[in-house]
Parts: structure tokens; C-alpha cells; sequence
């Protein structure tokens, strides 16, 4: 995971005392002495001097910026610093850590996350093969890992089975992870002569029924579904009860409904989506994609986002699913079908006729702290609740924290 890495720091009297030509010497060597890091990723943001017309001004006169790929190559950074001999001439104070989207970082302020140390390293990149079948008469492919109790993880829109990379490693001892690429994402299928409406939620259901169908992975079987992957889930889980051992969702579409309901700051862009102007802006300038990375709390690596933009890279009807999918969101008083299957699984889900673990990111996105959604999901019979961290996209924000919850539940299933 990117971090960031800053530098404060003053002369020292040891520093001050040495001659010109000792300091020359010492400062001019440090850029050799990091070549290594450098050609490992290790970029330098730049150095500056403290301006005291600075509002607040720390006390120190200067400063330098990093950015470093990894929190294994930052400490051996700061061991190269130490050993340098830097801190016998400066009186320096550090700040480092994971780089955080604004938004992310505030909205955790927001919460009164406290400040806390690094879990294992994210993986920008997937090391597992993809499997297709053909579902419906489209391929869909997949990811199969393991053997056991099968554990179907469930990508919601923009999104496919890249975003569970770093959650599989944790089910192994659980089971047999399958990822699915939904129809029209990831290296699945796009559905030809596509137009408005082509991926609506009904059709969704129908290619992930499919594909359930021709995988056959019988009657105790796991659902972990994020977003609308979450609600795919659920719904088959509905419909197939008694093949079903638990149900596990983070930041899924649940009532209630109301434009109070979402996040204020989705208010804007969901209008805007509904607007005539949006079909255009997302298949020709990929917005919603783009729009993605405003709902993380960490910035992303190149090589993630070359993955997540990967399936929609050319402009056109490849970009339909993105279209389709947030414009099914239910707000205010719409009453559609997705609406009404949508409530028709919180009834089911109420009801506790299934294990369920909800995933509960703090602060949280559409299922936010202090929302009727998320107060309404704490009534559901049979639900065990775990809080992860994140915004909306949770197992890119803290695929560590869905694992661990994931491998405290799983045992708990019958």
C-alpha cells in the first residue's frame, strides 16, 4: 500500500560547527546512498524551506515529501536515514503512513478513528488464473481457489473479481473461494446490441443464476457480496434457501429509501446520473468509473486501477454496465422492480433465515454510521455484525479487516 513519508527538521550545533567542505561533502552523498530505494519506487515529492508567513507554523525551517510504494520499503528507508548519520546533524521529527483519499482521511476524523499501525501489505495486483463457463450461452469467468465449503464472493458495479485479491488468502483454511466476474465486468461477456436497460438488476440475477448453476456447488454453499454484488447475492440466496449456509455483505442497496437515506454527497451525482446528460458522460468520458476512487480511503496503486479501468477502457456500449447499474438505484419514492425485490430481501434477511454477517465499514458509505440503513440492518435476526474500515469500496479499503471478519464467522456456520 502507497505511503507517504515527511520530514521536518532543524540544524544542529554539530552541524552548524562543521566546515563548508564536510557539509558539501556529507549532503552531496545522500543522493547516491538512495539510488537503490529510488530504482525500487521510492519517489521524492521535493524538499522546501518553511515559509514564516506559514499559517501555524510548525518549528521547523525544513522540509521534504515522499511518496514509497510499500510500508516494507518506507522502514527501510527510515533505517537508511538513521544510518546515514542524518539525525547526529538535525533535530528532525517524522510523520509516515498509508496515503489516504481526502476524503477518506476526513470522513475517519469524522468517526474518531483512532490513529493506529498498518495491517499486512495490500496486493496491487491478482496472482490467480481465471476459469470461464458459459452461462446463458455468454462466457463468465471466474476465480477458483481451494477446496470445501464453497465461499462465492460477489463484486458489485465497476468492479470485478480483482477487488477480492486480498481476501482470498484468508478463506483458505474455510473453504473453496469462487470470485465471479458478473456479466459485462471483468473478463466476462459483454451482452451484445446492448442499449439502456441492458444490465439491469433482474438480468444480473439471471447470468449469476446461471453461472451458480453450471459451477453446481451444492446445497452449503457461503454468499460474501459487496455493493450491488451484495444484493446478486442475496437475492439467490432468497431463492435458494436450502442451499445456502450464511450470507456475508458489506455496503449492500438496502432499504430504507429515502434521498435522506444516501450519503449527502452522492445526492448531486445520482440527480446528475438521472439526468439526460449522464449516458454521454459515461460512455464517452467513463465517469462513473472515474468517480470510483471518491468513495476509497486509500489512494490506489497504478497497476490497481490499470486492473479496475481495464474492462471499460474503450468508450461505448463496453462502458453499458456502468450506466445501468447506479441508475438503479431506488431514491426517494420510486417504485420499480429492483425496488421491490430490494425489499423483498430485507424482509428475508429480517427474518433471520440464514446466517448473516454484515460487514459494517466505519465510517462507512450508503450503509454510514448513524444512518437509518445501518440501524435498520442491526434488527435482522441471525446477524452477526464485525466493523471493517472504509467508505463504500471496503475490500479495497481494508480487504485484511473483511478476511479476518470472514475467518471469526465462518466457523461459527453450521
Amino acid at each position: 500500500m502507497q505511503q507517504l513519508f515527511v520530514e521536518l527538521y532543524n540544524y544542529r550545533d554539530e552541524w552548524t560547527e562543521l566546515p563548508f567542505e564536510q557539509r558539501r561533502a556529507f549532503v552531496t552523498a545522500l543522493p547516491a546512498a538512495l539510488a537503490s530505494l529510488r530504482e525500487r519506487g521510492l519517489e521524492i515529492l521535493g524538499f522546501g524551506v518553511n515559509d514564516p508567513a506559514t499559517d501555524r507554523r510548525a518549528p521547523y525551517d525544513f522540509f521534504s515529501a515522499y511518496r514509497v510504494p510499500n510500508a516494507e520499503l518506507q522502514r527501510e528507508f527510515e533505517a537508511a536515514i538513521a544510518a546515514s548519520g542524518w539525525y547526529d546533524y538535525f533535530e528532525q521529527v517524522n510523520v509516515s503512513g498509508a496515503a489516504l483519499s481526502p476524503v477518506g482521511a476526513l470522513l475517519r476524523n469524522a468517526a474518531l478513528a483512532p490513529a493506529t499501525g498498518q495491517g499486512p501489505p495490500i496486493s496491487p495486483v491478482s496472482p490467480y488464473r481465471k476459469h470461464q463457463v458459459t452461462a446463458l450461452g455468454r462466457r463468465m469467468a471466474y476465480v477458483d481457489e481451494g477446496r470445501g465449503r464453497p465461499i462465492v464472493l460477489v463484486h458489485g458495479d465497476v468492479m470485478s473479481s480483482f477487488l477480492w485479491r486480498n481476501v482470498i488468502p484468508h478463506l483458505g483454511p474455510h473453504g473453496r473461494a469462487v470470485a465471479v466476474d458478473l456479466i459485462g465486468a471483468g473478463d466476462s461477456d459483454k451482452l451484445p446490441g446492448s442499449g439502456p436497460g441492458t444490465y439491469r438488476f433482474g438480468t444480473h440475477v439471471e447470468y449469476f443464476s446461471a453461472f451458480m448453476d453450471q459451477l453446481d456447488l451444492g446445497d452449503d454453499t457461503v454468499l460474501v457480496g459487496h455493493d450491488w454484488g451484495a444484493n446478486v447475492a442475496i437475492e439467490w440466496a432468497r431463492r435458494n434457501a436450502r442451499r445456502v449456509a450464511g450470507v456475508a455483505f458489506t455496503e449492500a442497496l438496502l432499504p430504507p429509501f429515502e434521498w435522506d437515506d444516501w450519503p449527502r454527497e452522492m445526492h448531486e451525482q445520482f440527480r446528475f446520473l438521472r439526468g439526460p446528460d449522464a449516458e454521454a458522460a459515461i460512455l464517452d468520458d467513463n465517469y462513473f468509473v472515474n468517480a470510483s476512487t471518491e468513495s476509497m480511503t486509500r489512494m490506489l496503486a497504478a497497476e490497481e486501477w490499470t486492473e479496475i479501468v481495464r474492462p471499460y477502457a474503450e468508450p461505448g456500449e463496453g462502458r453499458r454496465p456502468t450506466y445501468d447499474w447506479p441508475r438503479e438505484v431506488p431514491f426517494g419514492d420510486d417504485r420499480t422492480a429492483t425496488r421491490e425485490a430490494l425489499e423483498a430481501q430485507a424482509e428475508w434477511l429480517a427474518a433471520g433465515s440464514v446466517p448473516t454477517l454484515h460487514l459494517a465499514a466505519v465510517p462507512g458509505g450508503i450503509d454510514h454510521i448513524g444512518g437509518r440503513r445501518r440501524d435498520s440492518i442491526a434488527r435482522y435476526r441471525n446477524l452477526t455484525r464485525i466493523e471493517i474500515n472504509g467508505l463504500h469500496w471496503t475490500p479495497e479499503d481494508d480487504p485484511h479487516g473483511i478476511g479476518k471478519a470472514l475467518t471469526t464467522w465462518l466457523p461459527t456456520l453450521p
